[in-house]
């Protein structure tokens, strides 16, 4: 299986971090850069990476701020981040580490909306979209949640409380074959992020991603496990103008760590 390697790029926040799979011999198929969900990192498409690029260069980079890649000074937005990949994407071209035409994006929860505003702002370059779940709330949803998001992830302070309050969400989104350490191992990682560890959501809650999936052009294949974005998936990948679904009952948060070859067959039959 293709060996999967880590790397730095310059990016205007800092280093930007990734993580890189290539085919043994010369790729067939377009670059697949994969977008994660807040507050986790690259590390999610690790069970995945090694599938995807038997014929093709397979791209992980941790959003700014999250992983080992630098952090905004504040909080940044989708467009942001959006425009932050799409630079990436140019400099690995001009680097020669992938060629300059033509890529495909799968993003999970916030790396969905990301990807669907790469989609937009990009649309001449990116051909094909994953997304796993969809956040997609009207207006004054996405305001109640804001509100709400510091209450939902407290700051850390000596009671220790937000340790316990981030243990138990995990525990209540997890895949029920997700073990203890792997969930202790995907904690300690949110924990490490400290008071910035919910920006993500920041950006996602200003986001219209409705908009976003009303005006959408290109082939997109919705994974939808039943986890906490079940009910507004299914209700929103109506709007794609060239979508599919593909809903996945019984799985939650980290499920493609036991159902890999399953989800790579898929996600590489849509991508074909």
């Amino acid at each position: 299986m293709p060996e999967i390697k880590r790397a730095y790029c310059d990016s205007r926040f800092g280093q930007l971090h990734y993580r890189i799979a290539r085919p043994d011999g010369a790729p067939t198929a377009p670059p697949l850069l994969c977008l994660h969900q807040t507050p986790s990192n690259g590390t999610e498409w690790l069970p995945l990476m090694p599938g995807l690029a038997q014929d093709r260069i397979v791209i992980a980079p941790d959003t700014p701020g999250y992983g080992m890649s630098d952090s905004p000074p504040d909080p940044a937005s989708i467009a942001d981040f959006a425009a932050i990949m799409a630079a990436f994407v140019d400099e690995l071209a001009a680097q020669g580490v992938i060629g300059d035409g033509v890529y495909d994006v799968m993003g999970a929860h916030t790396g969905s909306i990301i990807a669907t505003e790469l989609g937009l702002t990009d649309a001449t370059r990116v051909r094909r979209i994953v997304m796993f779940g969809l956040a997609a709330y009207p207006a004054d949803v996405r305001a109640a949640k804001l509100a709400d998001l510091f209450t939902k992830f407290p700051p850390p302070d000596m009671t220790l409380a937000h340790v316990e309050r981030l243990w138990a969400i995990f525990g209540s989104l997890s895949d029920d074959r997700m073990t203890a350490e792997h969930r202790h191992v995907a904690m300690a990682e949110c924990l490490r992020l400290g008071a910035r560890m919910p920006w993500g959501y920041v950006a996602v809650y200003n986001y219209d991603f409705e908009a976003g999936l009303d005006a959408l052009a290109q082939p997109v294949l919705v994974v939808n496990p039943q986890d906490d974005l079940w009910e507004v998936t299914r209700r929103n990948s109506a709007r794609l103008r060239s979508g599919e679904r593909w809903d996945l009952p019984g799985r939650a948060h980290g499920f493609v760590t036991h159902e890999a070859d399953m989800v790579v067959s898929r996600i590489s039959t849509f991508l074909g």
